[in-house]
């Protein structure tokens, strides 16, 4: 629960803040806006303060989850709602207290896999995607992957011949992207019901904010070598964010 209260911690920040700034222009500006200004700044109030009545929701329904670690149907749209519009300002207020956004975005990953767990169980093994990340395969490496893993020798190199045999073995679909478009492209053409996706912090926040409300069960890539160079990833991780959805839970590994 350590890393996820960081994010958590800077939701409530946020949502604060809002409602700080809210009750701002409400003691400033509505007292002395006489006739239909006012009205129309009360009917500005009233909309928003729906809004925030909303994201409270969808924000009390993300720590109910957590803590009871089980699922309330009816809150799922405002958890998104909350997740989707207050993500940024999360970004903001982490930069005003010198929080590494890298560092919100571990414990926003951490908090989105376990909202997952939660509300999602088993599927078919054709309604689930793997997306990987190019820069899983060695520079060294002459085949080109990225939109063709068919073109993998499986050398052992680097850590896509391994990911490509596993989901081979679960018969699972996998797609190697160059970058969000590609990504996109995949999630658009095969309709996934959810998605494991290998990527950094930074682009596994944005495609699970890209992708919602389709799950996403992110896998953060280990990257020895600094970013997008020759990264590699934990096998197990990847298989057993794999076996969550085909299996309805979470399963030890075969391998």
């Amino acid at each position: 629960m350590t890393k996820k209260r960081l994010f958590l911690g800077l939701l409530a920040c946020s949502l604060l803040l809002m409602a700080g700034i809210l009750a701002y222009f409400l003691l400033t500006f509505f007292r002395r806006d006489p006739g239909l200004l006012r009205y129309i700044f009360l009917g500005i109030v009233l909309a928003i303060l729906v809004m925030l009545s909303v994201i409270l929701l969808g924000f009390s329904g993300i720590i109910l989850s957590l803590l009871a670690d089980r699922e309330f149907h009816f809150l799922e749209k405002p958890i998104n709602f909350t997740v989707s519009l207050l993500y940024p300002v999360v970004i903001r207020v982490g930069r005003l207290f010198k929080i590494a956004q890298d560092k919100i975005q571990r414990s926003f990953v951490e908090v989105n896999n376990q909202l997952v767990r939660i509300r999602y169980g088993k599927l078919k093994t054709d309604r689930l995607l793997v997306l990987l990340p190019h820069c899983l395969q060695t520079t060294e490496c002459t085949r080109r992957v990225a939109g063709n893993q068919s073109n993998c020798a499986r050398c052992g190199r680097c850590p896509v011949g391994s990911i490509l045999d596993l989901c081979d073995r679960y018969g699972v679909p996998v797609r190697i992207a160059t970058g969000g478009t590609l990504a996109r492209d995949a999630v658009r053409k095969l309709q996934p019901q959810a998605i494991v996706a290998v990527a950094c912090e930074r682009d596994l926040t944005s495609g699970i904010l890209d992708c919602i409300p389709l799950p996403v069960l992110g896998v953060t890539n280990d990257r020895p070598n600094g970013p997008c160079h020759n990264t590699t990833v934990n096998l197990q991780s990847v298989e057993e964010s794999i076996l969550f959805f085909l299996k309805g839970g979470e399963k030890e590994c075969t391998a």
